[in-house]
């Protein structure tokens, strides 16, 4: 019996979104890919859908960022791969390029792998929508997806300032109903920064800058959208992969609330 795992890789084989453009990594290059990515990640994604951000990873190469459109019912909105070498502040630069591209974040997974030259590699998912500057939708295809890349990878090289993304701020507001908080880690560790807040745009783009300018790195997160209301979580340390200590808890709250403040219509 043929599983929808399989048939899901046999619907993105056959498409264009799966095949343009550089030929399926080996088999033992996709082994490799997924025993270096996050425990979570290997429960969350069957073996199909691994391939996929697999070959998005292998068609990197030593360019700045790879991204590719994948097929999943896992959220709604279309599904893109983002690929790029770690570095501090990389998920605010992202999210920079989603928003100078016209795309809205409706759910996202940011993960972190060894590359076998132990580098670290962050494999970030998103699934999103595209807005016309009218605010009317706008397809995410391959031009759409060609120009992110263009603009993810002068991002990245310094050819392009990231602040060009950040709405003029106007009158701040707090943000109504918004919710910020650190969960305690199994290891007893104040390392996941749990926000609530209500969905709009540039959000993420908003918080990962926030944490980024805190100098703390984040290792994971993870970002939900339903019905208006957003619910992010950033499993967070600091930059010497130290855990949060009490001290800097406070510190990190008000800089998140801060950021929402102004992010806020």
């Amino acid at each position: 019996m043929t599983s929808s795992a399989e048939v899901e890789f046999t619907r993105q084989r056959s498409s264009g979104d799966y095949a343009r453009g550089v030929d399926d990594p080996s088999p033992s290059w996709v082994a490799e890919f997924t025993a270096s990515m996050p425990a979570g990640y290997r429960t969350n994604y069957p073996p199909a859908l691994i391939h996929a951000h697999a070959r998005v990873a292998a068609a990197r190469g030593g360019a700045a960022a790879s991204v590719g459109r994948f097929e999943s019912s896992r959220h709604p909105g279309t599904a893109l791969c983002v690929v790029a070498e770690d570095r501090p502040g990389l998920l605010a630069t992202i999210s920079a390029g989603l928003v100078l591209t016209g795309l809205d974040v409706l759910d996202a997974e940011a993960y972190t792998r060894k590359t076998p030259a132990r580098r670290a590699e962050a494999v970030d998912l998103f699934w999103v929508r595209g807005v016309e500057a009218d605010g009317e939708p706008a397809p995410v295809d391959d031009a759409l997806v060609d120009r992110l890349t263009r603009t993810l990878i002068d991002l990245l090289e310094g050819r392009l300032d990231a602040r060009a993304a950040e709405r003029p701020s106007g009158a701040e507001s707090p943000a109504a109903g918004t919710l910020v908080r650190f969960l305690t880690g199994s290891d007893g560790a104040l390392n996941t920064l749990e926000i609530e807040t209500s969905d709009r745009s540039g959000l993420l783009l908003a918080l990962a800058k926030a944490l980024f300018e805190a100098r703390v790195q984040i290792l994971e997160s993870e970002v939900r959208t339903l019905e208006g209301r957003v619910q992010d979580r950033f499993l967070i340390t600091e930059l010497d992969d130290s855990p949060i200590s009490d001290a800097r808890r406070l510190e990190l709250q008000v800089a998140v609330l801060s950021a929402l403040e102004k992010a806020a219509r």
